[in-house]
C-alpha cells in the first residue's frame, strides 16, 4: 500500500549512544531517597572513622649547621679538614637519620619499652600516662615481646602471656631469654590503675630506630643553605617531641666528641712520646750534674761551644726527622692492625705538615665516620655502604704509597744529617777531654730537653683545642607540635559528602550506559526515525479489557489518544486494516490490539479483530469465546467467512480467531485467500485490526504488513532490547516495512520520572513457541 501523507521518507538508523543527562537527572530526583542514604551512609563512616582513629601529631624543627672556625688559642688543629669550613653539609642528613645516631636516642629514653592503654575499641599509647616502668636486664634483642599487664595493689601486678603470673614490683622476671624487671616511677599512686588493662610491648633497640628513622624527616630549608628542617610524625606528641629533642642532643654531642677525638688522640699520643723521654731527660740531668761536680771545667770554652751549638742544630733537624719516622711506624702499624680507621692520630697532631698525607688521613676518617653512621647490620647489602668501602680501601693503599715516598726523603735527609754530625764529631777530637766529655753529655740533654719542650708545647696546644671546642649545631627554632594531621575531620566529612552525592550518580550514569533497554520516547527517535504515535500507561489490573472495563481509567485515555492519531496518520479513510506488531513476546501487542479494537468499536466503528497468530492462538481467551474454527480454517479452505467470525460482548467488536494450530502456518499465509479475506471483511468492517506474531522472530508479519494500511509496532518499556528496534527501523529503512510508526507500551509514570514495571507478556520460541500443540484437525486440511 501506499504510504500516508505524514510518511517520512527517511531510510536509516541513527545509532546515537550519546547519554542522556536530563533522564540521569530525573532518575535521581525519582530515586532521591538514595541518595540522602548514601550521603547519610558516608558521612556516618566519615564521622566513626575520625572518632576512632588515633590522632597523628606532626613535630618540626629546625637546626643551623655552622662553619666550624680554626681555634685562636693555637694552630694544633690548623688545616684539620675533619674540622675546617669544608664541611660536608649533604652527609649531615644521613648522619642525622643514622641508625647509630638514633640508637643513642633510643638508649636513652628507654623507647624499646612501650606501654598502651587497652580500651573497648582503641590501644592508645600510654607514654607518660602510666604508673610503672620496665628495665630491660638482657635479651631486648631477640625480636619483640608482648604481655598483659594488671595492677592489683601497691605492691603486685600480673603480667600475663600464656598464664597470668603474679609478680611483685621489682622482681626480676625471665621469659625464653628476656630477663627485666617492672618498678613503680617515684612519687606515683596506683590506687587510680587498679585492674586497668595495660599492654606492655618491649622491642630490640635496633627495631624500633630503624622504625625512627623511616619516619624521620630531615631536608635542607633551602638550597645552598646550611639549615636542616627536621620532621617526624606520630601518635603521641609527648613521645615524638622528648624524640626529636633527644636527636638535637644526640647530634650536637657527636658533633663535638668527633672534633674532641683528634685532640684526644693526639694528646694520648704525645703522652706515650713524653714517658719515654722523660726518664732519658732524667738520665743526662744526673750525668750533668755529677760532671759538673767532678770537674773544674763547668762551662765550654768558645771552640768547643761552637761545636756544640753545630752538633745542636744538626741534632734538632735530626730529632723532627725520628718523630717523622715514629708517626709513619705508629700509621703502618695501625693501618695493617685496625679495621676502625676513625680512631687514627692526625699528622698536624704531631707537627707533620705534609698536605697530601693530611688530606688522605682525613678522608680516611671521615669515610669511616660515615661507614659507621649510615650503616647498621645490613651495611654490607648496602651499595651506598659498599661503594665507601671501596673508596676506604683506595685511600689505604694511597696513604701506604705516600708514607713510602716520606721515608724515602727522610732517609735522604738523615744520610746527610748522619755526614754532617759525624764531621762535627770529629772536630771534639781536638778538644781537652774534659770539655769533650761535657759536651757529649750536654749536647744528648738539651736535644732531649729541646724534644720534650717541643711535646709539651703540642699537647698544651691540643688540650687547649679540646677545652675551646664548641659544637657546630645550634637549635634554630626548637621541637614544637603543629596540630594534628590526621585525621583531617572537615576534609573526611566533605570528602564523605560529595562521595555520597557522587555514588548515586555514578551508579545512576552507569545504570544509564549499560541498560540495553527503551526506556522512553527519546530512546526510540535516537535509535531509529519511525514516526511515535503514542504511549500506553502502566495497566495494573489483571485483565487485558480495561479500555472496556475501566473507560475512565488512564490508560483508557491513552488508548483514545491513540485512536485519534491513528486517523490523523492514515488520512481519516472510511476502511481500514491496522497491523500490531512488535520484535519479542511479551511487549503488549496482544494487549494493544484489544483494546485499540475496543476503543474502536466503542466509538461506533464496526470492528472485527483478527487473531493472525496461528502458532500460539490466546487471543480468544480475552473474550471468553472459542477457538474451534477461525484463521487456519478460512485459509486451509475448509470454512466460510461467515463461520470464522464471532461476536464479542462488546457492541460492534468482532473476533476472527486464529483457529486450531496448522502445522504451516506461513505457507497458509501465503495463499491468494489471504486477500480475499482482507477484501470481505473491508465490506464487512469499517476497521480491520490484526494481532501478528512478533516481527524479529518469524516471517508472518511480513505477510500480514502487505495488506495493512497502516503498521503499528509495539515497544515496551524498559523491556524491549535496543538492538531488536534497531533491526526493526533496519527493516523500515530498506523498505520491507512501510507505513509504521512506534507505540510506546507500559509507560509507568512516577514523580517528575518514569519508572518501569509490567508483568503482561508470554513467551515464544521458533519451535511453534515450544508448545507441542497438535491441532486435532486433519492435517490435510491445511494442505494445499
Amino acid at each position: 500500500m501506499a504510504e500516508s501523507f505524514l510518511e517520512q521518507d527517511i531510510r536509516q538508523s541513527p545509532q546515537s549512544t550519546t547519554l542522556d543527562y536530563k533522564r540521569v537527572l530525573y532518575r535521581a530526583l525519582q530515586f532521591w531517597y538514595l541518595i540522602v542514604l548514601s550521603i547519610v551512609v558516608a558521612v556516618s563512616i566519615a564521622f566513626l572513622y575520625n572518632r576512632y582513629s588515633v590522632p597523628v601529631f606532626e613535630i618540626n624543627a629546625s637546626i643551623i649547621i655552622r662553619e666550624t672556625q680554626e681555634p685562636s688559642e693555637g694552630k694544633f688543629l690548623y688545616n684539620n679538614p675533619i674540622v675546617s669550613p669544608y664541611r660536608n653539609y649533604y652527609n649531615e642528613i644521613y648522619i642525622i637519620r643514622s641508625i647509630p645516631l638514633i640508637e643513642r636516642v633510643i638508649d636513652s629514653l628507654n623507647f624499646g619499652v612501650l606501654f598502651y592503654r587497652q580500651g573497648k575499641v582503641l590501644t592508645i599509647d600510654a607514654y607518660h600516662h602510666v604508673p610503672v616502668e620496665a628495665k630491660v636486664i638482657a635479651g631486648a634483642e631477640n625480636g619483640s615481646h608482648a604481655f598483659d599487664l594488671t595492677i592489683i595493689n601497691e605492691s603486685q601486678f600480673i603480667l600475663s602471656v600464656d598464664n597470668q603470673v603474679t609478680y611483685q614490683f621489682g622482681d626480676t622476671i625471665t621469659i625464653d631469654n628476656l630477663k627485666f624487671i617492672i618498678v613503680r616511677k617515684n612519687g606515683r599512686k596506683l590506687e587510680t590503675y587498679y585492674n586497668d588493662p595495660f599492654l606492655l610491648t618491649i622491642h630490640s633497640t635496633l627495631a624500633v630506630s630503624r622504625s625512627y628513622a623511616s619516619r624521620l624527616e630531615a631536608k635542607w630549608a633551602e638550597q645552598g643553605a646550611s639549615v636542616v628542617n627536621l620532621r617526624i610524625l606520630g601518635q603521641n606528641q609527648q613521645r615524638e617531641l622528648d624524640f626529636m629533642r633527644e636527636l638535637i642532643s644526640a647530634y650536637q654531642y657527636y658533633d663535638l666528641e668527633k672534633k674532641n677525638q683528634t685532640a684526644t688522640r693526639a694528646i694520648r699520643f704525645i703522652d706515650h712520646q713524653l714517658s719515654s723521654i722523660r726518664d732519658s731527660l732524667r738520665f743526662f740531668e744526673i750525668q750533668l750534674e755529677k760532671f759538673k761536680d767532678k770537674n773544674v771545667v763547668t762551662d765550654l770554652g768558645t771552640e768547643a761551644l761552637r761545636v756544640f751549638q753545630k752538633l745542636e742544630q744538626l741534632e734538632t733537624q735530626k730529632t723532627a726527622i725520628l718523630i717523622n719516622e715514629n708517626y709513619y711506624k705508629y700509621l703502618r702499624d695501625y693501618l695493617s692492625k685496625s679495621t676502625n680507621h676513625d680512631q687514627v692520630i692526625l699528622p698536624t697532631s704531631v707537627g707533620i705538615q705534609d698536605p697530601v698525607l693530611t688530606n688522605l688521613v682525613a678522608s680516611m676518617v671521615e669515610l669511616q665516620l660515615e661507614v659507621k653512621l649510615y650503616g647498621d647490620v645490613d651495611r654490607m647489602r648496602n651499595p651506598f655502604i659498599a661503594d665507601k668501602q671501596s673508596r676506604l680501601s683506595a685511600i689505604k693503599r694511597d696513604i701506604l704509597e705516600s708514607l713510602a715516598s716520606l721515608e724515602a726523603t727522610d732517609k735522604i735527609k738523615s744520610d746527610q744529617l748522619n755526614k754532617q754530625i759525624s764531621d762535627a764529631e770529629k772536630q771534639l777530637a781536638y778538644l781537652p777531654a774534659a770539655e769533650r766529655q761535657l759536651v757529649t753529655i750536654q749536647r744528648n740533654y738539651t736535644l732531649l730537653e729541646n724534644l720534650y719542650v717541643f711535646l709539651m708545647q703540642r699537647k698544651s696546644e691540643a688540650e687547649i683545642s679540646k677545652e675551646s671546642n664548641v659544637t657546630d649545631i645550634q637549635v634554630v627554632n626548637d621541637p614544637q607540635v603543629s596540630g594534628p594531621i590526621s585525621p583531617k575531620k572537615v576534609q573526611n566529612y566533605t570528602i564523605a559528602f560529595a562521595g555520597g552525592l557522587i555514588l548515586p550518580f555514578a551508579l545512576f550514569i552507569l545504570f544509564e550506559i549499560m541498560n540495553t533497554r527503551v526506556q522512553s520516547k527519546e530512546d526510540i527517535e535516537k535509535i531509529t526515525h519511525m514516526p511515535f504515535i503514542g504511549g500506553v500507561g502502566h495497566n495494573t489490573t489483571e485483565g487485558n479489557l480495561i479500555v472496556y472495563e475501566k473507560p475512565k481509567s488512564a490508560v483508557a485515555e491513552s488508548f483514545r489518544a491513540l485512536r485519534s492519531n491513528i486517523g490523523y496518520f492514515t488520512g481519516y479513510q472510511d476502511k481500514k486494516i491496522i497491523l500490531i506488531t512488535s520484535s519479542i513476546s511479551g511487549e503488549g501487542k496482544t494487549f494493544t490490539s484489544v483494546n485499540l479494537a475496543t476503543v474502536l468499536s466503542l466509538s461506533g466503528k464496526k470492528t472485527v479483530i483478527i487473531g493472525a497468530d496461528m502458532r500460539k492462538p490466546r487471543l480468544y481467551t480475552d473474550f471468553k469465546l472459542e477457538n474451534n474454527i477461525g484463521l487456519s480454517n478460512y485459509l486451509a479452505g475448509i470454512a466460510n467467512l461467515k463461520e470464522i467470525v464471532q461476536p464479542t460482548p462488546i457492541e460492534n467488536l468482532y473476533l476472527l480467531s486464529s483457529g486450531p494450530v496448522p502445522p504451516n502456518p506461513s505457507e497458509l499465509l501465503m495463499r491468494p485467500k489471504l486477500a480475499d479475506l482482507f477484501g470481505g471483511l473491508l465490506k464487512e468492517y469499517d476497521y480491520v485490526i490484526i494481532d501478528s506474531p512478533p516481527i524479529n522472530l518469524i516471517a508472518d508479519a511480513f505477510e500480514l504488513a502487505k495488506y495493512a494500511h497502516h503498521t503499528l509496532y509495539v515497544v515496551r518499556q524498559n523491556y524491549t532490547p535496543k538492538e531488536a528496534l534497531r533491526m526493526v527501523a533496519d527493516y523500515y529503512g530498506d523498505g520491507r516495512l512501510r507505513n509504521i510508526s512506534v507505540v510506546l507500551n507500559d509507560i509507568f509514570k512516577s514523580g517528575l520520572g518514569y519508572g518501569y514495571g509490567y508483568g503482561y507478556g508470554y513467551g515464544y520460541s521458533y519451535n511453534y513457541y515450544g508448545y507441542g500443540y497438535h491441532s486435532k484437525v486433519q492435517d490435510n486440511y491445511y494442505e494445499d
